[in-house]
C-alpha cells in the first residue's frame, strides 16, 4: 500500500511540472488586420483634413478571439446579429464572430484630439 501511494504522489508531482504554466511576461504579438485613415465620419467618410483625420482598425484572427472571449457577454438584438452571428461591445470597441469567417475586432482613434472612437457602423 505504500508503494502505491508513492507512486501516486510521484506521479502527481510529474504531472504537475509537466503540466506547469509559464509565467506571464509582456511581450507584444503579431496580429492581422487593416486600417483606413479618413476624414468626417464613418458613415460619409471624407478625405483626412487638418482639422479632421481620423485612423479605423479592424483585426482579425487570434487577437480578436481574445478579445472577443474578453468582453462577454453577447449583446442581445444587436445590429447584424443574425445566422449565427455574435457581436460584443465595451465603449467604442466591438467585436463580432461569424461562423463563416471568424472573429473581428473594431476601433479607431479620432488623430487630432488623440480619442478613442468608433471603428466601425452597423
Amino acid at each position: 500500500m505504500k508503494k502505491a501511494a508513492a507512486a501516486i504522489a510521484f506521479l502527481a508531482c510529474g504531472v504537475t511540472l509537466a503540466t506547469e504554466v509559464r509565467p506571464w511576461r509582456f511581450a507584444f504579438q503579431p496580429f492581422s488586420g487593416t486600417y483606413s485613415i479618413y476624414g468626417g465620419d464613418l458613415g460619409d467618410p471624407l478625405p483626412p483634413s487638418e482639422h479632421s483625420k481620423n485612423i479605423a482598425f479592424s483585426v482579425t484572427g487570434q487577437v480578436a478571439r481574445k478579445m472577443f472571449d474578453t468582453m462577454a457577454p453577447d449583446l442581445k438584438d444587436a445590429c447584424g446579429a443574425e445566422d449565427g452571428k455574435r457581436m460584443r461591445q465595451r465603449a467604442e470597441l466591438v467585436c463580432w464572430y461569424d461562423p463563416k469567417y471568424g472573429y473581428e475586432c473594431t476601433f479607431g482613434v479620432d488623430l487630432v484630439s488623440g480619442r478613442s472612437i468608433s471603428g466601425a457602423i452597423c
